[in-house]
């Protein structure tokens, strides 16, 4: 807050403002829009990090508060952590969706129009298809389990079940995996799948993050049980 609001004070310069969208309300689409139009749409990078610091904070409480009371499964002890994770992903959506509604009336180009498109779009799919899983379970109080979250679950549980050699040539793959997306993503010859080359990517890396993870906590404990035969 106090990094935002010495930026705020000192004239909201653009590159600076930049930087604290990503650390603290990353939103690649609003970053491209205004990168390719700074005086344009300063205004909306400017909007987006006053949340943090704004009178309105008390409003946004209150939203929180009924969010909690509409869904009050997430605050149960048995509730699924996959719903838990999807409540903060829920949030994001609908203000991400929000947000691109707006910068709608403002695009000029065909290329800010089909950015700003894909935007209201995607978080409008990721938001409906949250909530299908919170009534599912509110209302029934199992799992709908359609979410990609509970496939990365599942995916993670076979991760732990792999020995160690498993486990390093899995991140041999997963490290050829991410450098081809990478190289699909640089090419830019297919637009139309940018949205699931990069979840592709995300999902790669989170799964690569927990192999190193699992591959280091085994190293830990050869290296503990050498120590104690010497």
């Amino acid at each position: 807050m106090n990094e935002i609001n010495r930026w705020l004070n000192s004239g909201a310069e653009v590159q600076e403002g930049l930087r604290l969208l990503n650390i603290y309300a990353p939103n690649r689409h609003l970053a491209r829009l205004v990168e390719a139009s700074p005086d344009k749409f300063r205004y909306l990078l400017r909007r987006r990090l006053e949340r943090f610091v704004s009178p309105d904070d008390a409003g946004q409480v209150r939203r929180r508060g009924n969010f909690r009371e509409q869904w009050p499964f997430l605050s149960e002890p048995d509730c699924p952590p996959e719903l838990k994770i999807l409540a903060a992903d829920k949030i994001s959506s609908y203000w991400n969706y929000v947000e691109g509604h707006e910068e709608l009336w403002h695009c000029t180009t065909p290329e800010e129009c089909f950015m700003t498109a894909k935007k209201v779009v995607e978080n409008l799919l990721q938001n409906y298809r949250i909530h299908a899983e919170f009534c599912n379970y509110r209302d029934r109080h199992v799992v709908l389990g359609k979410h990609p979250v509970f496939k990365r679950t599942e995916r993670l549980e076979e991760l732990r079940q792999m020995s160690a050699v498993e486990l390093v040539a899995k991140k041999k793959n997963l490290e050829g995996a991410i450098w081809r997306i990478n190289d699909e993503i640089k090419k830019g010859d297919k637009p139309h799948l940018l949205s699931a080359r990069e979840a592709r990517l995300k999902e790669k890396r989170i799964m690569l993050a927990e192999v190193e993870r699992m591959i280091e906590s085994y190293e830990s404990q050869q290296n503990g049980r050498n120590r104690k035969r010497q």
